[in-house]
């Protein structure tokens, strides 16, 4: 079974071509980015009234139905949409998509160029992201972000070729299936501490702490948290960031939660085929 180290991330094996970091990196250079409470008084009659307490209101009802918290945004199914829920249970629709807005962020890259894009919104809130942590002292590069749905494919069928069914799902998405596909995903690494590029240990890293304490102020979440394999199907991935919104962002921070527990969505450890549909195969 391969481990945090063996794979580009969760979703990709060590095969994706890109430097070793043994050292402090060199990053590659980037192409051009663009209630009230009612007061209790006294009854004038100290005896008890035997009446019954009078019904809700439909007017009442509807006010109390008001004052509910809602959410600041519901998940969707369409691909182009940034809160679209795509795991285990939910593939993309289609399961091709490709983003046609995809860019290259101006941030510090250590990886090929080609995993390098993300759609162009994410890209500016990325942007802001790894500066504010540059302004803080925390230095932070982009190591992998959109994979279309062919090298997905690629590179899942070479790692099932070799270990098989489990150990692949276990730390890779299915063709169709990943976050990466959706362009608003993005793995980012502390250039200071390369031995935890794309490890459990970057989240005791200073990068990692102030990734995980300031991600959310910027559209993202830890897409992955810990203690929550039951839910979304993957180990811990502290680096492994989800642009969503600064709004819903701010609220699954601030609840704990993962996107399937916020959307109220069933959790998705499994897939609903215990086998790859032969076809998404190469």
């Amino acid at each position: 079974m391969p481990t945090e180290q063996d794979t580009l991330e969760s979703e990709a094996p060590s095969t994706i071509p890109g430097p070793t970091l043994t050292s402090e990196p060199e990053p590659s250079p980037s192409p051009t980015a663009s209630t009230e409470t009612a007061s209790d008084e006294t009854a004038p009659d100290a005896t008890p009234s035997l009446e019954h307490e009078p019904e809700e209101t439909e007017t009442q009802e509807a006010e109390t139905q008001e004052a509910e918290p809602q959410r600041a945004s519901d998940p969707s199914w369409d691909p182009d949409s940034i809160h679209v829920l795509a795991n285990r249970q939910n593939p993309l629709d289609p399961i091709d998509y490709a983003p046609s807005d995809l860019v290259y962020p101006e941030v510090p890259f250590y990886g090929p160029e080609s995993a390098m894009q993300v759609r162009q919104e994410a890209a500016a809130a990325l942007e802001q992201l790894l500066a504010a942590g540059d302004a803080q002292g925390m230095h932070l590069g982009l190591v992998s972000a959109y994979r279309s749905f062919d090298y997905q494919q690629q590179i899942y069928s070479q790692r099932h070729a070799e270990v098989g069914t489990e150990a692949t799902d276990l730390y890779m998405s299915r063709p169709g299936y990943s976050e990466h596909q959706t362009g608003l995903a993005a793995d980012v690494i502390s250039i200071a501490n390369p031995d935890c590029m794309l490890g459990e240990c970057f989240a005791a890293t200073p990068e990692g702490q102030w990734v995980a304490e300031n991600a959310h102020k910027h559209g993202f979440v830890i897409r992955y948290p810990q203690g929550k394999e039951h839910i979304t199907g993957y180990p811990y991935e502290p680096w492994h960031l989800r642009y969503v919104g600064v709004e819903t962002a701010q609220e699954v921070y601030q609840g704990g939660h993962t996107l399937e527990k916020y959307w109220d969505q069933p959790p998705a450890p499994d897939y609903d085929e215990p086998e790859p549909n032969p076809e998404l195969l190469n």
